[in-house]
């Protein structure tokens, strides 16, 4: 993790966990932005488990693993406004929570270590993706309600990354291209088979 240099003892990176419009309705919120709200809902869950002042609430990995309390004691953070000792089992419903446990055990798998009373997660980050997603044909990539519009990428709530965004793109594009009669190929027999995206990731 750095400010500048890339230099700092710090590493940081998300865990990123994809919800959907069932989880909205989960908690009573509909509608074309029932996504803004769900975020809100847990931005403003976590600034005040935090205390407020934008002080963050944080558990240790070992902690979140074992659903207990971390102590008053934390390890330091990059985050430079403060942070809580919490439990992030009360942030999150438990189905999310779930999901981050079983992917931290999948992590330490493949990277052993990466499990450490040392590593300490920072609840919450919703912005990841965008909670709206625009209609598009699945067929042509093309907006549904406005022609010659091709809503791709985290913005547009069909990617939850760099990486898933790039993606997009590129089946966007051969989409775009054969249908200007640029591509004749099928799509699939070069990127393979695209995956259907969420609403949004968090």
């Amino acid at each position: 993790m750095s400010f500048s240099r890339r230099s700092s003892k710090w590493a940081n990176a998300a865990l990123v966990v994809t919800v959907s419009s069932k989880d909205f309705a989960a908690l009573d919120l509909h509608g074309p932005l029932a996504g803004v709200e769900f975020q809100r809902m847990f931005e403003r869950r976590a600034a005040a488990m935090g205390g407020g002042n934008f002080v963050v609430p944080v558990q240790t990995v070992t902690d979140f693993l074992d659903n207990k309390l971390s102590g008053t004691s934390v390890p330091s953070s990059s985050y430079r406004l403060g942070v809580k000792a919490t439990n992030l089992h009360e942030l999150f419903p438990s189905h999310i929570t779930n999901s981050l446990q079983q992917s931290l055990l999948k992590f330490d798998k493949e990277l052993p270590g990466f499990i450490s009373s040392s590593a300490l997660l920072h609840g919450v980050e919703t912005r990841t993706s965008s909670p709206v997603q625009i209609s598009r044909s699945a067929d042509t990539y093309e907006c549904t309600s406005l022609r010659g519009l091709y809503p791709i990428g985290e913005g547009a709530g069909y990617a939850g990354g760099i990486v898933s965004a790039a993606v997009d793109g590129m089946y966007s594009g051969f989409a775009l291209a054969k249908s200007l009669g640029l591509f004749h190929g099928s799509i699939e027999s070069i990127l393979g088979k695209a995956q259907s995206a969420g609403v949004a990731k968090y």
